[in-house]
């Protein structure tokens, strides 16, 4: 790898897009305390602003690694959401404030409307970070058109006749897992529905679950019944070794109950595994070779 290039992994994306939504949420909750009479010095907003900059933190390099880069990116509904942001924009901060407070009105139906879409890509946001590696591994105006085609759900055929059955089956899922019915007909990526019952590849047959952390998951549909049943198991064996190990901090504990807190650590252990092997790539370890944006010095 030259210098011109940078690697950049799928885990970096969903990192950036967590912390910069915490950090603009802890700068609202500071701006509303600052704007409704807290002072500097207070308790809660010395710990917003404590944790606000424990977050600036973590974001700089990522944020500064990610501006150097010369990637292409994806954001379903892109064209929608700057459309209501333009809007939006023409009302006076008095205005939104006064809207926010009645939840009525143009300003609060538009404000509404984009962050419902704001809301469920930053859900996908593992989905959309994994399809945007994809896309940077391949050239630049293949990518470039399959952007196009799943951020604006319309558009000409897409050739991807030059990467892997495998690969186009992953294409097709992360895209329908976004809300995009697609399918491989004739070696090219298609959103046209009348093509999707004689294609050569259509998107699996899956279904989202969420888990106790707010991750969405995907399971084939065939295994949903087993992954509902463990995801009892491990709320139960967790609930139950929660228990005991707060009893074990208060008293000493016999040499049964210590065997029989072990079996339940090993019993979660096994139901984590489980999970780990019905859940559809739960890992997020896609990477892609990117190049540096060219500076003014480098023409």
């Amino acid at each position: 790898m030259d210098d011109r290039t940078v690697i950049i992994s799928s885990q970096e994306l969903v990192d950036h897009t967590i912390l910069s939504r915490k950090k603009n949420e802890l700068a609202f909750k500071r701006d509303f305390l600052l704007k409704t009479g807290a002072k500097a010095g207070d308790l809660h907003l010395h710990s917003i602003e404590s944790e606000l900059v424990l977050v600036e933190e973590k974001l700089l390099p990522l944020e500064k690694k990610l501006s150097e880069l010369d990637m292409v990116t994806v954001i379903p509904h892109r064209k929608e959401i700057g459309e209501f942001t333009s809007e939006i924009n023409k009302f006076s901060r008095p205005e939104l404030d006064i809207a926010v407070k009645a939840k009525s009105g143009t300003a609060y139906e538009l404000m509404r409307k984009r962050a419902a879409l704001v809301k469920n890509n930053y859900e996908k946001r593992e989905d959309i970070a994994r399809l945007t590696i994809m896309l940077n591994n391949m050239p630049r105006k293949d990518s470039e058109a399959l952007r196009g085609l799943i951020e604006e759900g319309a558009g000409e055929d897409a050739d991807v006749s030059f990467i892997p059955k495998e690969k186009q089956q992953e294409l097709l899922n992360l895209t329908s897992r976004l809300g995009r019915q697609c399918c491989v007909f004739a070696g090219s990526f298609s959103l046209d529905k009348k093509k999707i019952d004689t294609s050569e590849l259509k998107p699996s047959d899956e279904v989202s679950r969420t888990l106790p952390n707010g991750r969405v998951v995907w399971v084939e549909s065939s295994k949903v019944f087993e992954f509902d049943a463990n995801e009892k198991e491990v709320a139960t064996v967790l609930a139950k070794m929660q228990a005991k190990n707060a009893e074990k901090q208060a008293r000493a504990f016999s040499e049964e109950e210590t065997v029989f807190l072990d079996k339940l650590q090993s019993d979660y252990l096994a139901a984590r595994n489980r999970r780990a092997t019905l859940v559809k790539g739960s890992e997020l370890d896609e990477t892609a070779k990117v190049y540096k944006k060219k500076m003014p010095d480098d023409f």
